[in-house]
């Protein structure tokens, strides 16, 4: 591993600064995040709290405005229009990337793709809620949880822009050994500094508790609320892994890869199927088997066959986040 350049300490001592430095979430957006979709004057109160703050109520217009295909409409909307296109199951989720954009602009190709991740992680776990309704988990909890999971590799990309080069240089494949890697380069794991800046921005306690056990697979499971953290983090934890899957290899160039020339390309996906199935069935019960087995069967099988869907709604939020395109590089590994 090279060597050279600034050390550990120097590292640590320019994390924790950022952390200490992260300008306060705005009062109307601490706010909003407290609020709840499920009642009824929901986007009422959304109205009244961004018209107090007038710089945020125009970027919600502009977010609202950049998901309408007709520029002549897009011309038009007001607040009360942007709040009631976008809906109450995705303000939070707006709110939350308006504000982490405002803290971590994308500065290189490794941000983006940071952002891709993050952005990807909550729309799948997003879609993993939708498959089992019967458990009544909290989406907005567990998308705002799932979006801000990585936040500390935010702050550890920022604060040390050498960092992600020097992380992979320890060659980490499984998230223990990102972790390990981390502290190793510089004396803290994003998953510490994750909580921090989750503290330092008094993020609810529902959605820290998933970023600060994201990378946590023994969680107790006496209680029934340690057994809700535990399906929390586990819907964040599918995604997570999911995630990694698309950015690193897309769906169809493994089929594509490991189908022989005879075979059919129907067969080659079925092979990833099951070999995808495996390895969540690993990450599930690594986390306590917490979901039902009635779901275990299904949820490989229904993120195969959702992943172009997955892969455009990403996009849409990242576009309408006015994200700049990619580069052409290479992805990084995220975990």
């Amino acid at each position: 591993m090279n060597s050279s350049g600034p050390g550990k300490q120097h590292y640590l001592a320019a994390i924790n600064n950022m952390v200490t430095d992260l300008p306060l979430l705005p009062s109307v957006v601490s706010q909003l995040l407290i609020l709840s979709p499920d009642d009824d004057r929901f986007l009422d109160e959304v109205y009244h709290l961004a018209r107090q703050d007038p710089t945020f109520s125009i970027r919600l217009v502009q977010y609202a405005a950049r998901t309408c295909l007709s520029s002549r409409m897009a011309e038009k909307f007001s607040l009360k229009h942007a709040i009631a296109r976008l809906g109450s199951r995705q303000i939070a989720g707006i709110v939350a990337s308006l504000s982490l954009m405002d803290s971590f602009e994308p500065n290189s190709q490794s941000d983006r793709n940071l952002w891709v991740h993050s952005v990807q992680v909550a729309v799948i776990a997003r879609k993993l809620i939708e498959v089992m309704p019967d458990l009544h988990l909290d989406s907005e909890i567990i998308y705002l949880g799932a979006l801000l999971h990585d936040i500390g590799r935010f702050v550890i990309f920022q604060a040390v822009p050498q960092g992600p080069a020097r992380i992979d240089e320890n060659h980490w494949t499984t998230p223990a050994e990102l972790l390990d890697a981390e502290i190793n380069i510089c004396g803290v794991d994003h998953v510490r500094v994750g909580a921090e800046a989750c503290a330092r921005w008094e993020i609810p306690k529902a959605i820290s508790d998933i970023v600060a056990n994201h990378h946590n697979y023994h969680l107790p499971l006496d209680t029934l609320d340690e057994r809700l953290l535990c399906t929390r983090v586990g819907v964040t934890q599918i995604a997570d892994f999911y995630s990694v899957s698309l950015m690193n290899q897309p769906v169809e160039e493994v089929v594509e890869a490991g189908a022989d020339e005879m075979e059919p390309a129907e067969n080659g996906e079925e092979r990833l199927t099951e070999a995808l199935a495996e390895e969540l069935d690993e990450i599930i019960s690594a986390n306590g088997s917490v979901l039902p087995e009635k779901y275990r069967a299904i949820i490989p099988h229904t993120l195969i066959m959702q992943r172009q869907q997955i892969v455009s709604e990403t996009g849409k939020i990242l576009d309408a986040l006015g994200l700049p395109e990619e580069t052409g590089d290479s992805m990084m590994q995220h975990d």
